[in-house]
Order: C-alpha cells, then sequence, then structure tokens
C-alpha cells in the first residue's frame, strides 16, 4: 500500500470519527440552527444542554416535569407554578430530568425539552458571530434558499454567487454559498469561502470541521488533515466542561398552600371547619442556583458522564405562612449519569437523589433512576421519550412511602422559522405506596408553542391538562374515591439584556377540581426575576 494511500485511510478514519460528533445534515441555512437549538442553547455544553461552542450538539433535556399528584412542588425551572399541599397533607416533589439555566420548580406544563436537531447545520452563527444582516429578507434568497431545501443545489449556488457579489461581507450568505457548492459537488469553489470564515471565527469549531470536510471532498488532503487534527486538539482540550446559572427574582402567589377559598367545607357528609386551610396569599423572593457537567470519555467518543447540581430556596412574605409551616422551603437535586450522543439519537439515563423541606422541619427525600431518548426523525422534527422510577420517603408519615413512576411521549416541530417550535405531548404517571388509598394512576397531555419577537423577546404560551384517578378517599370523612383534574395555562417571557443575563417573567393560572372540596382551587402565580448564565 502506498504511503498516499495510508495517509488518505487515516485522513478517511479521522474525519469520519470526528463528524461522528457533529450535526449530519449537511447544507442547512445557518438561521437553522438557531431555530432548532433556542437563543441560550448555544452556550451550553455537550453534557449539558443545546449546540456547542465546538463540540456536538447535546440535546437539552430541560424541564420534563411530571404533573405531581400530590400537590406539591415540581422542580425545577421558575416560581410561577409551585405549588403547596394544603394543610392536611405533606407534598411529595415531582423531579425533573434537569439541565437547563436555574430557575424554581415548574410542572411539565410549563416546560419540555429543547433538543438540538441532529440533522440541521453544524455552524453556530449565534457564537460565530457572523454577520448576517439585511439579506435574509431578500426575494432571490428565499428563492435559493427554498431550492437548497428541495435538493436543488446546484441553482442554489448559482443564485448566491450572484448575491454575494453585491454583498461580500454577509457571512450567512457567504456560508449559504459553500454548503450549496459542496452539496452540487463543486467543493473547489466553496474553499475560499471556508478558508475565509475559518480566519474571520477561529473559535468555531464546527465551522473548521466543515472546512475540512470541504477539502477532503476536494482533494486537499494536507489541509483536510491540518483542520482535522485541530478540530481534535479542541475536542481533547474541552472533555471537560461545565455550565451554570444563577436566578433570583420576586413573585405573587394567589393561594400559597393550594387550599380552598374558605374554611368552611364539606367533606362527604360533613361540615367541618378547618384550622387556617383555606386560600392564603402571598408575595415572595427565590434564589436558585445549577451546575451541569460533562466528561467525554475520549476525545472523540459519543459517550459522556454527565451530572448536574440544583439548588433553590424560596421564602414567602405572609407571616400567616409561618403557622403552617410553609413561610419557606427549600429544594436540592444531585444526578449522575452516562449520555450517548450521534447526529440522529440521544440516550441518556441518570441515577438521581432530591429533597425537599419546609422550614426545616417537614421534607421529602427521592431517589431514583431516570432516562431519556431523543431521535431526529428530520430537521423539523424531533420525538421525545421521557421516564422515570423512584422512591420517596416523607419525614411526617410514611403513608405515602412507596414507589412513583412515569413514562411520556411528545413531540417537537420547527416550522423552519428561526426562534419558532411547537411542543405537544401525553404522559402516564402512578405510584404505589403504603396507605392504598394514596396509590393512583394518572395522565397528563400539554401544548406549547415558543416565539422570538423581532426585538429578541421570546415568548411561549402553554397549557396542560391532568387527571389523576387515587384508590382511595382523600380523607377519612368521606367515601368517594380522589379525583382531581387539573388545567393550567400560562405565558412565560424572556428578554436578553446581554449574553450572559436576560431578564425572566411568567404568568400561570392553575385550576384544580376535586371529588373532594379539600383539593378544589384555583391559584394564580406572576413573577419577574433575572438569570445570569456562565
Amino acid at each position: 500500500m502506498t504511503v498516499r494511500r495510508v495517509r488518505g485511510v487515516l485522513l478517511a478514519v479521522i474525519l469520519a470519527l470526528s463528524l461522528a460528533n457533529i450535526l449530519i445534515g449537511g447544507y442547512k441555512r445557518p438561521d437553522d440552527a438557531d431555530a432548532a437549538g433556542g437563543s441560550s442553547a448555544g452556550r451550553e455544553t455537550p453534557g449539558g444542554v443545546g449546540l456547542t461552542r465546538g463540540i456536538a450538539p447535546a440535546p437539552p433535556l430541560e424541564n420534563i416535569v411530571v404533573a405531581e399528584p400530590l400537590e406539591t412542588p415540581a422542580p425545577v425551572a421558575t416560581p410561577e407554578a409551585i405549588v403547596i399541599a394544603g394543610p392536611l397533607e405533606v407534598p411529595a416533589p415531582v423531579i425533573p430530568f434537569e439541565e437547563t439555566a436555574v430557575t424554581p420548580p415548574k410542572d411539565i406544563t410549563t416546560e419540555l425539552p429543547d433538543p438540538a436537531p441532529a440533522a440541521v447545520a453544524a455552524v453556530n452563527l449565534v457564537d460565530a458571530a457572523i454577520p448576517r444582516a439585511g439579506i435574509t429578507d431578500d426575494a432571490e434568497y428565499q428563492r435559493a434558499d427554498n431550492l437548497a431545501r428541495q435538493g436543488s443545489a446546484s441553482e442554489a449556488a448559482d443564485i448566491y454567487a450572484s448575491l454575494l457579489a453585491r454583498f461580500p461581507d454577509n457571512g450567512e450568505l457567504a456560508l449559504a454559498f459553500a454548503r450549496a457548492s459542496v452539496a452540487a459537488g463543486d467543493p473547489e469553489a466553496a474553499l475560499p469561502v471556508y478558508d475565509k470564515l475559518v480566519r474571520e471565527n477561529p473559535n468555531n469549531t464546527e465551522l473548521r470541521l466543515e472546512a475540512a470536510r470541504a477539502h477532503y471532498a476536494a482533494g486537499s488532503e494536507e489541509e483536510a488533515m491540518r483542520l482535522g487534527h485541530q478540530v481534535l486538539e479542541e475536542y481533547e482540550r474541552n472533555r471537560f466542561q461545565v455550565r451554570g446559572a444563577v436566578s433570583a427574582g420576586v413573585l405573587y402567589d394567589s393561594n400559597v398552600n393550594n387550599g380552598p377559598v374558605s374554611n368552611n367545607i364539606r367533606l362527604g357528609n360533613w361540615d367541618i371547619e378547618l384550622d387556617g386551610g383555606e386560600s392564603k396569599s402571598s408575595g415572595a423572593a427565590y434564589v436558585g442556583a445549577n451546575v451541569d457537567m460533562s466528561y467525554r470519555l475520549s476525545a472523540i467518543s459519543r459517550w459522556w458522564a454527565v451530572g448536574d447540581v440544583n439548588v433553590y430556596f424560596r421564602g414567602n412574605f405572609n407571616s400567616e405562612l409561618k403557622e403552617i409551616n410553609i413561610s419557606h422551603w427549600q429544594w436540592a437535586r444531585a444526578a449522575a449519569g452516562l449520555r450517548y450522543l450521534d447526529g440522529i439519537h440521544m440516550f441518556d439515563i441518570r441515577l438521581k437523589g432530591e429533597i425537599f423541606d419546609y422550614e426545616f422541619k417537614s421534607n421529602v427525600t427521592s431517589f431514583g433512576a431516570e432516562a431519556r431518548y431523543i431521535r431526529a426523525v428530520s430537521p423539523n422534527l424531533h420525538l421525545i421519550a421521557d421516564g422515570g422510577l423512584e422512591t420517596r420517603n416523607l419525614s411526617k408519615s410514611d403513608d405515602r412511602d412507596g414507589t412513583y413512576y412515569r413514562a411520556g411521549a411528545y413531540a417537537r416541530f420547527l416550522p423552519g422559522e428561526p426562534g419558532r417550535e411547537w411542543m405537544i405531548g401525553a404522559g402516564y404517571t402512578g405510584a404505589s405506596v403504603k396507605n392504598g388509598s394514596y396509590s393512583y394512576n394518572g395522565w397528563h397531555a400539554l401544548a406549547r408553542y415558543s416565539m422570538k419577537l423581532p426585538n429578541e423577546l421570546a415568548v411561549s404560551p402553554l397549557i396542560s391538562f391532568t387527571r389523576e384517578l387515587y384508590d382511595g378517599p382523600a380523607t377519612a370523612l368521606e367515601t368517594e374515591n380522589r379525583r382531581d383534574s387539573r388545567i393550567r395555562a400560562g405565558l412565560e417571557l424572556s428578554y436578553p439584556i446581554s449574553e450572559s443575563w436576560t431578564i425572566d417573567g411568567s404568568y400561570y393560572y392553575t385550576n384544580s377540581k376535586s371529588t373532594s372540596n379539600l383539593h378544589t382551587f384555583d391559584q394564580h402565580v406572576v413573577s419577574l426575576g433575572a438569570t445570569w448564565t456562565f
């Protein structure tokens, strides 16, 4: 075998192994990466979430949280969806599969996974800072973009070349031309463009790897080898990564304890008076922090060791809440596991432990396993399966100690417009606990739409429905088995004021109806805060 053939084989192996860790899909508009990964995802790590700054995109595992049958906070994400148990029961938290910017507890209705698509462009133009102003509204550009999407790469490249003569400094246009040229079988035409973009964006590893692919396709083996080695060195330097966030803010909660409207209620055939159990409103302050960690098992491995640590504290201003031991609460979580990631699939499994504590007087602990699988069926469709199994122990009573489980399936649709997406899905939840009356089965369904306005304001309306069927009545005074139905609707807003800071606001409304008047209530929560990511 000649030296040239040996070098060629080695080069092919290096590039193949390297390319296995980036998004597959070749030619795509740069904006598609934003549309699929989200604005903040570009700063995350492959062991964390989102498109990375120099490695492979990792689908964010943010915030799949199953609806809680015991009306408790479902960590983690924003203070808006915090739900606290009534005075006659101790809450049992539902813990999310969390890896996003810190925010306080929320329910599955408020957020869902944000997986980066596996078949879109690998270049993150937000991190790369490639100039792209002005051209995307041009009718010819749109025509070329449509041709490229339909597979007519040669025609698209001709139009891009014409536009590039008019807009020589537009990085988005240059990248579109280079990709179309490679897709049309003319990688030589793309090489000068890739080389210029690499010089202008030296920290963009995905762009460098894409340029290496073009050089290899054009027969420039030495340059492809040089760029490929640079990518591998960057991968090696970034095998261990840490990302995190800190959030703080204020909120108003119209029903902190999820209590009924009045102390005087009917339970079964009995009219009773609750001792301070009616709904109580309060302002509150919250602070939270999280750290996501990842370690690639080798420079080109598809396996990652991953972990996360989260903490959250909320203090309520209403002094009456001290009487029922919910003037403040805190929550913490730690998890570790493994993740497999390639261009189409992501599988993540973790062991986790959590504790939710009221005033350091009562708490719920949870230990278990959780798993998630994501498949990018196409750049515009991602399918997500999520599940968990855990044991919970309550400090005040062992009636609800037992096994809790959940499973869900969700679909994420990306219509092609940057910053816009649909999320829909449904799931099953259940528990088998010591006191059979508290065992239950249930299901939930949800829909969420996210969009980014021209001024960079991100807006996300959402709605969900939860149904829970218990194996016994809610209290000893009732004879009918407990049946709960909850509707939750909300709106989340996020506005970036810098690369690391965002202002966050939200509103949530919850309507809970139950066969027991003890669990029939309304709740409004409004919050405003700031998040710093690092």
